[in-house]
């Protein structure tokens, strides 16, 4: 299933009655990403009060307060991700305290709102499964083949390649989108390709 993630890292900062927020975003690879991403942020801003962080990756999700009152911080800004429907996507927010309280109102929208900024700035992407196929043809349907897959959207094509087998083209395609690239290859080639999945150590 296609999910939205944010398109790249960001980071946003502000100020609110003396204190100092930096919201940091970023696209997660693994759930384990969410972890690195916070410990980064402790090491470039050890000086920080707090490092509150929140992360989403697929059923798996957190929020942390690191000391700021329950709920007025890692909450709030996990809600952003999920009300904006992003998938595998972490956020921290540090805080440098300016000495005035903000109370729990003003924790809660001064960390949403410095998240939801960052998130601004990093943009989202929708990102679709894909399947590696390898798509093995006569010498004669080569350059077809090559047209055909440049062609079409979503596909990311190999250079022809030949082995003892003969001639054959590695290709990403969204899986969604597999059953109709498939039937494309053998209309073009005639019936004549062969349409398997790609090796492990495929170039692609």
């Amino acid at each position: 299933m296609p999910y939205r993630t944010v398109a790249e890292s960001a980071e946003r900062e502000r100020e609110i009655r003396g204190s100092r927020f930096r919201a940091r975003v970023a696209p997660l690879a693994t759930a384990e990403d969410a972890a690195a991403l916070l410990a980064a942020a402790r090491a470039d801003h050890p000086d920080a009060t707090h490092h509150v962080s929140a992360w989403r990756f697929g059923e798996a999700m957190g929020a942390d307060d690191d000391g700021e009152p329950g709920g007025t911080s890692g909450r709030p800004m996990l809600e952003v991700l999920l009300k904006r429907d992003l998938d595998r996507t972490a956020i921290v927010c540090v805080r440098w305290f300016g000495g005035t309280r903000l109370g729990a109102g003003g924790l809660v929208r001064a960390y949403a709102g410095t998240a939801a900024m960052a998130l601004d700035a990093a943009g989202t992407r929708t990102v679709h499964a894909t399947t590696h196929l390898r798509i093995r043809v006569g010498y004669a349907h080569v350059d077809v083949l090559t047209r055909l897959l440049a062609d079409r959207p979503h596909v990311r094509a190999a250079p022809p390649a030949f082995d003892a087998g003969g001639a054959y083209v590695d290709a990403e395609v969204r899986t969604d989108d597999r059953e109709a690239v498939t039937h494309a290859v053998a209309d073009a080639t005639h019936g004549a390709a062969q349409v398997g999945e790609a090796p492990p150590d495929a170039p692609l």
